[in-house]
């Protein structure tokens, strides 16, 4: 089955940005106070696109994923399975796009390389949920607290069930590769 996700994504950034560029061009020339409105609305929806495509290109890049899975950050919290079950996470995580599925797949790489990509992937998400809120530094030019606060919100919050998938997942392979590695080593 085509992974018609970054297709998606990209084309969203594209279509984004060229509405900004429209709309702001149209709302300078006719000063049409919903022009700007739609340019702003427009701007943000960009902005969370190709910033997420752009989060997305670079940790991989300057990391190579070559991440620790035993340090702090990446290990489970004492109350993460308590909220994993309160949102029924186990099942509905199956259902969340993939934008590179080839990194998590068993045919393709080792299990260790799948826990490192599982950790990028978490790291790309934290990345994007904190920059999610870049835009609010815009509300003193626009205004419109709300509007940047309640859609910096939900950005933060759907990167984050991406997050929570990832560390869900992340330790049951863990305990495999782990359980692996020793019967290797007897």
């Amino acid at each position: 089955m085509k992974n018609n996700f970054p297709i998606i994504m990209k084309t969203a950034a594209v279509v984004s940005t060229v509405l900004t560029v429209v709309l702001a061009a149209a709302y300078s020339a006719l000063q049409q106070g919903w022009m700007l409105d739609a340019a702003i609305s427009t701007g943000t929806t960009a902005y969370h696109f190709l910033m997420r495509l752009a989060v997305g290109y670079a940790v991989p890049r300057l990391t190579g994923y070559d991440f620790d899975y035993r340090k702090p950050w990446f290990q489970p919290k004492t109350w993460e399975p308590s909220l994993y079950r309160f949102l029924k996470l186990r099942s509905w995580k199956g259902n969340l796009p993939t934008y590179a599925p080839g990194q998590f797949s068993m045919a393709e790489n080792s299990l260790h390389r799948i826990i490192q990509n599982m950790c990028g992937a978490e790291i790309v998400h934290e990345i994007i949920m904190v920059l999610s809120f870049l835009p609010l530094l815009t509300v003193p030019v626009f205004g419109a607290l709300p509007v940047f606060l309640t859609t910096s919100l939900l950005s933060a919050l759907f990167d984050g069930i991406f997050v929570m998938a990832q560390r869900f997942n992340r330790p049951r392979l863990v305990r495999i590769y782990e359980r692996q590695e020793a019967k290797a080593h007897e």
